[in-house]
């Protein structure tokens, strides 16, 4: 039996991928150094619905300022690109993502991909996949 708050995350990420969400394909890659990534025999490319961000964000560079922080100081733009997936989809998947992964968002002009930068996990089994935006092939 399932607690009443269990119930009210999944009504509510619903209604966020309801509202928000896409389809994206992953695609799982294996790791190997000095290699360029191929595809993970083990885990089959799957479509998910999930909710891309990107936003601009702004980074000191630590250890180069003398005095305090807040005086000047170099600051480094870029943006953060990240896609969420709901616990319930995770399941349906059947594997979790991992670093190295491919993400592709066929939904949007000239569409995007992006390889999985790190896996943020929460304790309600929703992740967060933070991206870095990946070469398309020409």
């Amino acid at each position: 039996m399932t607690a009443p708050f269990d119930d009210l995350d999944a009504a509510m990420s619903a209604a966020i991928v309801t509202a928000y969400g896409e389809v994206a394909l992953l695609r799982p890659r294996v790791r190997q150094q000095y290699v360029e990534r191929a595809a993970d025999s083990d885990r089959n490319a799957v479509q998910v619905w999930g909710v891309f961000s990107a936003g601009p964000i702004t980074q000191p560079l630590k250890g180069q300022f003398v005095g305090t922080e807040t005086q000047g100081g170099l600051r480094v733009g870029a943006v953060r690109s990240e896609f969420w997936i709901g616990a319930a989809q995770i399941v349906e998947i059947g594997f979790e993502p991992a670093t190295g992964d491919l993400l592709e968002l066929p939904g949007r002009a000239s569409e995007p991909a992006y390889a999985v930068a790190f896996v943020q996990r929460t304790d309600r089994g929703d992740l967060t996949l933070v991206l870095t935006r990946e070469d398309q092939p020409s």
